[in-house]
């Protein structure tokens, strides 16, 4: 029976599975690489532990495991990396919170998932896989501009740009951005795909708890505003919604590949087309995912739940127009919006009058949203 959680990684999805792990009555210890941690202050965690590397981290739950009674959870996707590539050896000491390295690849390689969607007849942006630059300078003549190139696995070049795509308005700016990327990641992991309009307001996901393939409970939300608005690195202000086209592309997908484990299926709705089109899968809790809260979900109890061998009901939620923010972060971008007239602020407050779940705030566990405060300008220069 599941005891205890161990949480490798931090910020705003640790915070919240922390809270979750509490609701089940469950002891937590985080596990992280640098000390401002916001989720370490909370009432919920039991234990901090800081490690070097992740040999270090690896060695650490080597050494703490005992019984076979507690959940490794993950919150970034190299984190998730690291799970995997050592999921046979921590397999025998854990229950892990992640399908099978063999699904897992599906996921975090972008190549793969489109590659898996197309083939079950799932619709994707139009999307190239280029090797080598005579591929790129054959493609630069065919293809409608724009484009943005993209890498298959993220946290790399992400970690080394601070973005999640490079933007291409013509052959000259896809031949030059070509050059850069290829310095940053192999060249196999090169995605050229079609610019998609309408930024975030036609963002939407698909949140479940998943295990061999059969969803168990979930919900959808138009994730309204992000940061950097264009090709954001992470939700500020998300919004439940219900919409049976893209949640059922999201059910495919996830019952096709056997998948196991909470996940965010995301699409974008081309507004030329009004058709779905799918960006990726995160094989993890995503930032948003404490919104829940507000919707009587627990998708963590009900992951221990299922390897605890309990049985479970399928739950999808059908209440539209409950919010979730991160507060700090949304001013900022509202702010910015408005200032460049890409926003109304009647809008921006239409959307406040939603109930909502706050990513850090609680009255019952206050400390971590006190410290968020003070640890802003670190976590400014460091994310």
């Amino acid at each position: 029976m599941i005891k205890n959680v161990f949480i490798l990684g931090n910020h705003i999805q640790a915070l919240g599975l922390a809270r979750l792990a509490k609701k089940a009555n469950l002891s937590v210890r985080l596990f992280n690489n640098y000390r401002a941690s916001i989720a370490r202050f909370s009432n919920s965690c039991q234990h901090f532990h800081l490690f070097r590397d992740k040999e270090q981290l690896l060695q650490m739950l080597l050494e703490l495991a005992g019984d076979k009674d507690t959940l490794l959870l993950a919150t970034n996707d190299s984190l998730i990396d690291f799970l995997s590539l050592n999921y046979k050896e921590l397999s025998k000491l854990y229950f892990l919170s992640i399908p099978e390295p063999k699904v897992v690849d599906i996921c975090y390689n972008k190549i793969y998932t489109y590659q898996k969607a197309m083939e079950i007849g799932i619709p994707i942006p139009e999307s190239n896989f280029p090797a080598s630059m005579d591929e790129i300078r054959e493609l630069a003549e065919r293809i409608k501009y724009p484009v943005i190139l993209k890498p298959a696995v993220m946290h790399t070049f992400h970690h080394v740009t601070g973005k999640k795509v490079l933007y291409c308005e013509d052959k000259e700016s896809l031949i030059m951005n070509y050059e850069r990327i290829i310095k940053i990641i192999p060249s196999n992991e090169v995605i050229v795909q079609e610019f998609l309009k309408g930024g975030a307001k036609v963002l939407y996901s698909f949140g479940s708890f998943a295990a061999n393939g059969k969803v168990y409970s979930s919900l959808s939300a138009n994730r309204i505003r992000q940061n950097p608005m264009d090709f954001g690195n992470s939700t500020c202000f998300a919004v439940t919604v219900t919409d049976p086209v893209f949640e059922e592309f999201a059910i495919k997908f996830l019952k096709e590949i056997n998948y196991f484990g909470m996940s965010e299926v995301e699409f974008m709705k081309d507004p030329e087309t009004g058709e779905y089109k799918m960006l990726e899968i995160n094989p993890r809790a995503w930032k948003w995912h404490s919104i829940a809260n507000k919707l009587d979900i627990n998708f963590l109890k009900e992951m221990v739940d299922y390897l605890d061998g309990k049985e479970l009901k399928t739950k999808h939620n059908d209440q539209i127009g409950i919010g979730w923010i991160e507060r700090f972060t949304d001013i900022y971008i509202v702010l910015n919006e408005i200032y460049h007239k890409r926003m109304k602020f009647k809008d921006y407050w239409q959307t406040m009058k939603a109930p909502k779940e706050s990513a850090v705030w609680s009255l019952t566990d206050p400390l971590p949203a006190i410290m968020y405060i003070l640890f802003l300008p670190y976590l400014f220069v460091k994310r």
